[in-house]
C-alpha cells in the first residue's frame, strides 16, 4: 500500500505499515479544524489477500486500537494468512488526537470537579467536545476503509469496542461481511445504571462457586458476611498501610484503603477468572485485620494505560449518562455493595462536560443483515450475559455464554471461536466444544 509506509510496532517482531489520514473534526465544516488518525495494517501472511480485513474496535472507551497489533497478530493467525489487519486509533485517542484529562475521584469531590473544569476548559481550547462521539468516529473508519481500497470489513469488538461495532453496521449495513461481540455493550441499555446490581450478581455467583468447592468452603465459609464486616469497617475508619514501593522510587508507600477504595478493588476484580480465584481470600484476609493483600492490590493494579479521560467523557456524557435519570439511581443501587457514588459521580461530571449530537434513534436496538457471534462470560459483572443475548437476538446472530469466564478473559477458546466464525464467514457448524468444557476457578486459600 503506497499510502502507508514500513514500520515497527510494540509487541511485534514483523514489520507492519503504518500512516497517518486526516479528517475533519465537524463534517459539517469540512474546512475547519482537521485531525489526523493513526492507521496501522498488520500485512495478511499469505500470497492471497482478501479484501475485507479484520478491524479491531478497542474497550475502555476508548483505547488506542492500534496498541493491540501483536495480539491479534498471534490470537488469528489462521485468519492471518488471507486478511490484513487494519486498526486505527479512534479520534480523541493516543496519537489520534488524544484528549488527556487528570481527574480523579479523591475524598473532595470539589476538587474534583473543580479539576474537571480546567480540563474542559483548556481542552476546547484545541478541539470542539462535542465531535468525538462514536458515530462520527465510526464515519472516520469507513472514510479510512474506502481511503485503503477495502470493499468490506470484519469487525472485532471488545465491550466499548462491541458497541462500536453495532453503530458501524447501522451506518454501513453493506460494508460489514462478518461481525464478532465480545463482552457486549448494548447501544439501548443503560448499563452504567445497572452496573451496580450486575456486580452484586456477579458477586452471588463467586461467592456461590466457592461455596460448592469443597476447600473453598473450608476456608471461607461465610464470604458474603465477611465482606460486609470489612466494608463496614472501613467506613467507619479508613487505613493507612505501608505497602510494597518497588514500582517507585520509594522502599514504602503508604496506601490509604477506604471503603470506597475496597468496593472499586472488589469490582475491578470481578472481571477477570485469574483475579476471581483470589477474591475469597482477599476479603477473609480483610476480615481477620490483614488489610495489606488489598493495599497492595489497590497500589499494584496498574494495567494497561487507560484511554485519555477526555474522550472517555465526551463519549459517556453524550452516550450513556444522558440516557440516566437521576431519580433511577437509588433503586438501581439498592443493596448493591458497589454502591450508588460511582453512577452519582458520573452523572455530576457529565452535568459540566459538553455533549455531541446524536442521529436520530440513536438508542434503538441495531439489527443487522450480516453474520454475528457474540460471546459472554457467565460471571462478567459489566455485560452480563443478558446483554449479549439481547444484542445478538436484535441482530439475528449466534449468542454463546462461557462458563467461569468474565470481562477481561479473552482466551484461546474464545479467540478461537472468533477466528473459525471469521474464516467462515458463518456460524453454522462452529466448533463450540472448548466452551461447553470450561477450566473449573482454582481458588486461593493463601498467599
Amino acid at each position: 500500500m503506497a499510502k502507508l509506509h514500513a514500520c515497527r510496532v510494540q509487541g511485534l517482531d514483523d514489520s507492519v505499515l503504518c500512516g497517518r489520514f486526516e479528517v475533519p473534526e465537524d463534517r459539517a465544516r469540512p474546512e475547519g479544524r482537521k485531525l489526523s488518525l493513526n492507521i496501522v495494517v498488520v500485512p495478511a501472511t499469505g500470497d492471497s489477500v482478501a479484501s475485507d480485513p479484520l478491524v479491531f474496535l478497542a474497550g475502555g472507551g476508548v483505547a488506542p486500537a492500534t496498541r493491540y497489533a501483536g495480539f491479534l497478530s498471534r490470537a488469528f493467525p489462521a485468519l492471518r494468512r488471507t486478511r490484513d489487519i487494519l486498526l486505527v486509533d479512534q479520534r480523541g485517542t493516543w496519537n489520534s488526537g488524544a484528549l488527556p484529562c487528570d481527574v480523579g475521584v479523591p475524598q473532595d469531590t470539589a476538587a474534583a470537579m473543580a479539576a474537571l473544569r480546567r480540563c474542559r476548559d483548556s481542552l476546547s481550547t484545541k478541539a470542539d467536545l462535542r465531535f468525538y462521539t462514536t458515530p462520527i468516529a465510526m464515519d472516520d473508519l469507513d472514510v479510512v476503509r474506502a481511503w485503503l481500497g477495502y470493499t468490506k470489513l470484519n469487525l472485532y469488538g471488545v465491550s466499548y469496542g462491541t458497541k462500536a461495532a453495532q453503530v458501524y453496521m447501522r451506518q454501513y449495513p453493506d460494508r460489514v461481511r462478518a461481525a464478532v461481540l465480545y463482552g457486549v455493550v448494548p447501544v439501548s441499555a443503560p448499563t452504567q445504571l445497572d452496573l451496580a446490581a450486575s456486580s452484586q450478581a456477579s458477586l452471588r455467583l463467586v461467592f456461590r462457586a466457592c461455596d460448592d468447592d469443597s476447600a473453598c468452603h473450608a476456608a471461607f465459609p461465610q464470604p458474603a458476611a465477611e465482606l460486609d464486616s470489612v466494608l463496614a469497617r472501613l467506613e467507619a475508619a479508613p487505613v493507612r498501610i505501608p505497602v510494597d514501593g518497588s514500582r517507585t522510587d520509594n522502599a514504602v508507600v503508604i496506601q490509604e484503603v477506604t471503603a470506597r477504595t475496597a468496593r472499586d478493588l472488589f469490582q475491578g476484580m470481578l472481571g477477570s477468572a485469574r483475579a476471581i480465584e483470589r477474591l475469597p481470600w482477599i476479603i477473609h484476609s480483610a476480615y481477620t485485620g490483614d488489610l495489606k493483600p488489598i493495599a497492595q492490590a489497590i497500589f499494584g493494579d496498574l494495567g494497561p494505560p487507560p484511554p485519555p479521560r477526555g474522550v472517555f467523557l465526551c463519549i459517556l456524557c453524550s452516550e450513556a449518562m444522558s440516557q440516566v435519570d437521576a431519580a433511577a439511581v437509588e433503586p438501581a443501587t439498592r443493596g448493591s455493595f458497589f454502591g450508588d457514588f460511582p453512577v452519582r459521580w458520573q452523572l455530576r461530571q457529565c452535568s459540566e462536560w459538553p455533549r455531541g449530537p446524536l442521529p436520530k434513534g440513536f438508542w434503538q436496538p441495531v439489527s443487522a443483515n450480516v453474520p454475528v457471534l457474540a460471546i459472554s462470560g457467565d460471571l462478567d459483572p459489566i455485560t452480563p450475559p443478558r446483554y449479549g443475548s439481547s444484542v445478538a437476538r436484535a441482530m439475528h446472530g449466534t449468542h454463546i455464554m462461557v462458563p467461569n469466564r468474565s470481562h477481561n478473559d479473552v482466551d484461546p477458546c474464545i479467540t478461537g471461536m472468533f477466528e473459525r466464525f471469521l474464516i467462515a464467514g458463518s456460524a453454522q457448524g462452529l466448533d463450540t466444544s472448548c466452551a461447553s468444557a470450561p477450566r473449573p476457578l482454582r481458588f486461593a486459600i493463601s498467599p
